[in-house]
């Protein structure tokens, strides 16, 4: 039987210097909030622009109606990030008062939108939504980022695109199947139905939970004395904020300058594509208009919600794989193909006069919107410096509202004048916009090696630095304990737990073991001995998280078996031991390990020390054993 203990090494009391690794079970429920404030971003892009439209405004109106977007999403975000930053409370922590306060502001307005009736004041509400929105959505992203190690930085980011495309795929049925109830068809005296009123009690009721329950159940990293000095130190006030981004945009990656151009291209198509696809699908599908209103209409709308629902739903889905083809193939080629992919689609859904074919290219766009709500915040999380993660998420999300922006503004004359007022060709556009973005993402050359990411790179796949699990063999013995120290090492840069792994055999050995053979440590009380002398001097500014075990048997064949099948591991031997014949560069340990394992190897270089000083200090210890009968390293 092997036996295993796991222990996080105590550190002096009060500091936390290392971010300990999360359950999966503790990284959904961290997560657990995009659901709900995903309902109420989804409720804005399929639910607030019909609703506009029942209450009095005009299809070319939509644009400048969707300012709000892009404007509380340019001043807010990037604000918010900055804030934060600075913020910290013993109690509350860093982001969680932001996360909060937004969830509750959008709660409230979700709960009033439905009542009003008149345009201006259904405006006013859109503004407040999405400024509780985007209060949310920015430290909710730096959070992640804040809580996980680099290793699982990936697993959160997708783990958030999956409740993402949850909440939204909630949202959007919700507007599909609610407005078949036939006792919801009548409208109230403002004219909105009252399936729309349910829809939006649902998404207050949602985002309150999720959230509450996300932030209630995680707690935030206490930051160390100096960065809670340097806190403290740091100027206040709004001034202050504002000069903070202009810094953090004046020495970003470059990278992030690249990322920003091919956005300007994906977000203006992305913002066609929500404000006219109810438009879109009442002229080629539905032969309905929204100057006609009635049934027709009504089922525009409705299915309008299906297909976000539909691509919300491969999203879900798809996240689970993109992050793999970007380490393979590269994130700029991975994000190029799905905007690719969703370009055809576009084009092609505004072609489509069968309402069940027109879900079909949903397919293709939820792909890309995985891409879209992952890969570009998992990209620049990576290569932004942890203290100023909250501001970069900012600017990150105000290349995106720029292009919303410019199209709230332009796109109400380019609907009029140039594309007929008809949706169908709006969705065109937005189809042709999203392949110039895909270009565009093609056109983008590789960054420096400085700016690269090490968790997804950006061109393609250079050096991955990041492991899981860093797996080292040790029998207690100084070269093994130099392979021990150099694995605390590796572990610590790639924020990585650390095994350490002692194999015995039971029972005493039979006879001395001829030259250059591996000599085995006999008996667990030997073995359990050496485990303790392997891990005593590790502390926890060296490895945050440390797992001993205890593996009868070959110790070759207990490291193979401690990594398993995964890839993302790392087994560190030294490259022999004191058993070895002189001369012998690779011991019988090692050479096993090499041969046949499926992960990354670390030989420690163990020959290349001082052996007379090494064994001269073994020697002085009172219960050494004699060198010549010492086991080598790994």
């Amino acid at each position: 039987m092997t036996t295993a203990t796991s222990e996080a090494v105590p550190t002096e009391s009060g500091q936390v210097e290392r971010k300990p690794l999360m359950s999966g079970r503790a990284i959904l429920m961290m997560n657990l909030g995009f659901f709900g404030v995903q309902f109420s971003f989804g409720l804005t892009q399929s639910a607030v622009n019909p609703l506009f439209l029942l209450i009095g405004a005009s299809p070319e109106q939509l644009p400048i109606l969707n300012l709000a977007g892009p404007v509380t999403g340019l001043l807010i975000q990037p604000l918010i990030g900055a804030i934060s930053d600075r913020t910290w409370h013993p109690r509350w922590g860093r982001r969680r008062p932001f996360i909060t306060a937004g969830a509750i502001l959008c709660s409230i307005i979700l709960f009033l939108f439905p009542f009003v009736g008149v345009l201006w004041l259904a405006v006013v509400c859109f503004w407040l939504l999405d400024a509780g929105n985007n209060t949310s959505m920015e430290p909710y992203r730096a959070f992640i980022s804040d809580r996980l190690p680099k290793s699982q930085l990936a697993r959160g980011f997708l783990t958030q695109s999956m409740f993402t495309g949850a909440g939204a795929v909630l949202a959007n049925l919700s507007l599909f199947l609610l407005q078949k109830v036939s006792s919801l068809e009548t409208t109230a005296g403002n004219g909105v139905p009252y399936w729309m009123y349910v829809c939006f009690m649902i998404g207050t009721f949602c985002i309150l939970l999720t959230v509450l329950t996300a932030m209630a159940r995680t707690k935030e990293i206490t930051p160390s004395p100096e960065d809670l000095e340097e806190m403290r130190a740091a100027p206040k006030g709004l001034h202050h904020a504002v000069r903070e981004i202009a810094d953090a945009v004046r020495v970003m990656p470059v990278a992030m300058h690249k990322i920003g151009v091919v956005f300007l291209f994906q977000w203006y198509a992305m913002f066609i594509y929500w404000q006219f696809v109810a438009v879109s699908l009442g002229e080629t599908v539905f032969d309905a208009t929204p100057e006609e209103g009635g049934t027709a209409w009504d089922q525009a709308i409705a299915w309008s919600g299906l297909e976000n629902a539909t691509y919300n739903f491969v999203t879900m889905v798809s996240a689970l794989f993109l992050v793999g083809f970007a380490q393979r193939i590269g994130a700029k080629r991975v994000h190029a193909i799905t905007l690719g992919l969703a370009a055809v689609s576009l084009v092609w859904l505004a072609h489509i006069s069968n309402q069940y074919v027109a879900l079909v290219p949903m397919i293709g766009l939820g792909v890309f919107w995985a891409s879209a709500v992952g890969v570009p915040y998992l990209m620049v999380a990576s290569m932004v410096p942890a203290k100023r993660t909250g501001v970069y998420m900012g600017i990150l999300n105000m290349m995106i509202v720029v292009p919303m922006l410019i199209q709230t503004v332009t796109f109400g004359w380019i609907f009029t004048h140039l594309l007929d007022g008809k949706g169908s060709n709006a969705i065109i556009l937005a189809g042709v916009l999203l392949g110039i973005g895909a270009v565009a993402m093609l056109w983008v050359n590789p960054p420096d090696e400085a700016d690269e990411s090490p968790i997804v790179p950006l061109g393609g796949k250079r050096s991955i630095s990041v492991y899981e699990r860093v797996v080292v063999g040790s029998d207690g013995t100084a070269t093994s304990l130099y392979a021990v120290d150099r694995a605390a090492e590796v572990a610590q840069a790639a924020q990585a737990r650390l095994v350490v792994v002692t194999a015995y055999r039971d029972g005493d050995p039979a006879s001395t073991p001829a030259e250059g053979v591996h000599r085995d440590l006999y008996g667990v009380d030997a073995a359990r001995e050496a485990l303790e002398k392997s891990v005593t001097e590790l502390t926890r500014e060296r490895a945050r998280h440390i797992e001993q075990r205890l593996v009868p048997g070959d110790p070759a064949q207990a490291l193979l078996d401690t990594v398993g099948v995964n890839p993302a591991n790392l087994i560190v031997v030294g490259n022999r031991g004191l058993g070895a014949s002189e001369g012998q560069l690779l011991g019988s340990v090692p050479a096993g390990v090499v041969r046949n394992a499926v992960c990354d190897v670390l030989v420690v270089q163990t020959s290349a020390l001082d052996e007379d000083r090494i064994f001269a200090k073994e020697r002085a210890e009172p219960d050494a054993e004699p060198p010549e009968e010492e086991a080598p390293a790994g």
